[in-house]
């Protein structure tokens, strides 16, 4: 089958590389045109239809992978109309659209989330989630937006992973984890081979008709066990954890745009996050990858 991805960030690239390895011919449609493995790159804006419809001829689905800086102000601005322009081509071609999708357009709904949950969100990050998942479900083209809470695995960026940066990446510096919100509440880690593997699964769902879908995801663990496990995995002791002060984040806030909006988004991490089995699970055995396989790779791939 051929495929067009939208976007090479650490989602993107690491479903072309999966969808590559499974036989695919994979198209990339990114701003700059820096290769992507197993990909054949072109470069351009999504938000261009007729860049869009060139680079889509041919193709069984659009994976739309595009993302903006952590802003509310530069999500609203930079990604409705690409989302827009992608399901208007994709309509016209009559494949479906796939597109990742985060837990803020669901607010508190986070900390226990099912497929069917309602979308209240608690953020104005989770209130642009919310206007997208609107869209899609208001749209004629066939789309599916499949679920993942944080992300960590082969292609994840510290700039965008914060269970990466804050906790892994403290452990295997043997340094003190500093972590947003309370370090003892369970919270959703969801590897990114097993969502890119779901969104691959969700084609033929969103042919069908419009799905959310959750991601395979393994059971919540407090951030304290995760560096915990961190540590071991890369021999070392563990350093402890602590929970950085509210106070800190909103006297940085007003300065920093990431900090702003990792401040408006405390509440996921102030209580537990827990994403349930769906369709994905229940109905086509996609299992989530055990937590000791992703944390042994991750050491491996520091020791490369």
């Amino acid at each position: 089958m051929q495929f067009l991805i939208t976007g090479a960030g650490q989602i993107g690239e690491q479903l072309a590389l999966d969808l590559h390895a499974e036989g695919h011919e994979i198209v990339v449609l990114r701003r700059r045109a820096e290769p992507v493995r197993g990909a054949e790159v072109r470069s351009g804006d999504a938000g261009d239809r007729e860049t869009l419809r060139s680079a889509a001829r041919g193709a069984d689905a659009i994976f739309h992978c595009i993302h903006a800086a952590y802003s509310a102000r530069a999500w609203r601005r930079e990604l409705p109309e690409r989302e827009l322009a992608t399901m208007d081509v994709a309509a016209e071609s009559g494949i479906p659209v796939v597109f990742p999708e985060s837990v803020y357009a669901f607010g508190h709904g986070a900390q226990d989330l099912s497929e069917g949950s309602a979308i209240a969100p608690a953020s104005p990050l989770g209130q642009v989630r919310a206007d997208l998942l609107a869209a899609r479900a208001a749209h004629p083209a066939r789309t599916a937006s499949v679920v993942a809470s944080d992300l960590v695995g082969p292609t994840a960026r510290p700039a965008s992973a914060v269970i990466l940066s804050t906790v892994l990446a403290s452990a295997a510096a043997g340094r003190r984890a500093r972590v947003l919100g309370d370090p003892d509440a369970p919270h959703a880690v969801t590897y990114l081979r097993d969502l890119t593997r779901a969104m691959a699964a969700a084609v033929p769902l969103a042919a069908a008709s419009d799905a959310v879908l959750i991601a395979p995801t393994p059971p919540a663990r407090s951030q304290r066990t995760m560096a915990a496990d961190a540590a071991a995995a890369v021999g070392r002791a563990p350093a402890g954890v602590s929970a950085i002060p509210n106070a800190v984040l909103a006297a940085a806030a007003p300065f920093l745009p990431v900090v702003r909006e990792l401040f408006r988004q405390r509440y996921l991490w102030s209580a537990p996050s827990e994403l349930r089995a769906g369709r994905l699970t229940t109905e086509l055995g996609i299992t989530p990858t055990p937590w000791d396989d992703v944390l042994a790779e991750w050491a491996s791939g520091l020791r490369r």
